[in-house]
């Protein structure tokens, strides 16, 4: 669903008014977090729970092998989005205040669209300017509008607290598992290969 200026318009507004827009962003930078914090807390709290850590086995799974490579191929990286505090988009049209992200496939939409969401939200926060946010779906070779409204204010927020409980657990939580176990680099760590 695309947006329109109008609405775009009203979220800034309600974003520039939002009663919790200190509080998040001081607690991102605590916390050092990022958009693919925002991701794995939407996906699994166990992966969250590793993210957090530092505990990252997919640099020796096959499939995020293949990922990575059809991501290079597709786009080069946007190298002006290096030394943003905490921000790691795909790729940002400054000009138009579009942050972009790509994914392989169309799949977790709301996983997807809360990283997404969250680089512009913390552009617009950080900037006092209207970002946008696009999911670029390199199978499809699509781009996804991200809605940016008070329903994804609340999922950021919410997420940020469960970030914040995860960062104070000294091991990682239990997990059941999900059908994006069969995909996950960590499955194996699970028990669920």
């Amino acid at each position: 669903m695309m947006q329109n200026r109008f609405q775009r318009q009203v979220f800034y507004k309600m974003l520039k008014n939002w009663p919790h827009a200190t509080e998040f962003y001081e607690e991102v930078d605590r916390l050092n977090l990022h958009g693919l914090h925002f991701q794995h807390i939407a996906l699994c709290e166990r992966r969250a729970w590793m993210y957090l850590h530092h505990i990252n086995f997919a640099q020796w799974y096959g499939k995020v092998q293949t990922g990575s490579a059809k991501h290079a191929a597709s786009y080069s990286r946007d190298r002006t989005t290096q030394s943003l505090f905490g921000l790691a988009p795909d790729r940002i049209d400054w000009e138009n205040r579009v942050v972009y992200e790509n994914k392989g496939t169309a799949g977790a939409v709301d996983a997807s669209n809360d990283q997404t969401a969250f680089y512009a939200v913390m552009l617009s926060l950080t900037t006092n300017l209207e970002w946008r946010a696009v999911t670029h779906i390199l199978s499809t070779r699509r781009r996804r509008e991200v809605p940016l409204d008070a329903r994804q204010l609340k999922r950021l927020r919410t997420s940020l607290e469960r970030l914040k409980l995860l960062t104070s657990m000294e091991k990682p939580p239990e997990a059941r598992r999900i059908r994006l176990c069969a995909a996950c680099s960590l499955a194996g760590f699970c028990g669920f290969d």
